[in-house]
């Protein structure tokens, strides 16, 4: 339904910008002015786009899925100790492309104001291992506990079967390597309040969700030595939220 309304909502623009009506006249001139900027944004930041992306498609399967097929999906995609024991590295590739309910939206924000330009930032190799270091070892992290858990019965037998996906545990370690990208003393207050955030998540929750957000942002903290780099150190010259690199040409191989 969702889909049907905004795809409403576009053809409705169109028909006014034909029309030439003024609303829609000055919205498409805006659009128009701000394009090359935007563009350039997101050409500057492939693979976290492209990424997102992927997020976008596969939520509008889940969107457009019955409950019972959308359970299916997860069920069958998740980092659950079923799936690692039987297929781990399918589990731990397809889990982070799966973002259940509307929860692309707030992904979509967040991709755009961290992952992007950590990307353009770290280079697209160097911001692929930060990510999938934390959402890997922090996945398995989860799974050892859990199944240290149950074996000690200390959790209940059904959790081997939970769902679990989503995109939260790479998220979390590069938004934690990203604190060495912000001017002093700007990175001091975002990883304490990053910090901050994880710990109270874990006390107030007591998930194994939780904890593996903690683990994600200590993995992220880590990777600090993936920032001395003389190529990363010149592009951090550039404005952070800008697709600018001040004269330096656009990396993807993480050079």
């Amino acid at each position: 339904m969702p889909l049907v309304a905004i795809f409403v909502i576009l053809v409705l623009f169109e028909v006014a910008r034909r029309r030439q009506l003024p609303v829609a006249t000055r919205l498409a001139r805006f659009w128009e002015r701000r394009r090359p900027r935007v563009v350039g944004y997101v050409t500057s930041s492939p693979a976290t786009f492209t990424y997102l992306l992927i997020l976008s498609v596969t939520t509008v399967v889940l969107l457009s899925s019955s409950t019972r097929v959308v359970t299916l999906l997860l069920e069958e995609h998740s980092t659950n100790l079923h799936q690692l024991f039987n297929s781990p590295v399918r589990a731990l590739a397809l889990s982070a492309f799966w973002a259940p309910n509307y929860e692309f939206l707030v992904w979509a924000i967040l991709f755009a104001l961290i992952l992007a330009p950590a990307e353009r930032w770290l280079g697209t190799r160097r911001w692929a291992v930060v990510f999938i270091a934390g959402h890997v070892l922090a996945t398995l992290g989860v799974a050892w506990g859990l199944w240290f858990a149950i074996g000690h019965h200390y959790a209940s037998a059904h959790l081997e079967t939970a769902i679990d996906v989503g995109v939260s545990y790479g998220f979390a370690a590069v938004a934690a390597v990203f604190t060495f990208r912000l001017p002093r003393p700007w990175r001091w207050w975002w990883a304490g309040a990053l910090s901050a955030a994880a710990v109270t998540a874990l006390l107030i929750g007591r998930t194994f969700t939780d904890s593996g957000h903690l683990l994600a942002v200590i993995i992220g903290f880590a990777c600090y030595p993936l920032t001395r780099n003389a190529a990363v150190a010149e592009r951090a010259r550039a404005p952070i939220w800008s697709a600018s690199r001040d004269g330096v040409p656009p990396e993807s191989s993480g050079d």
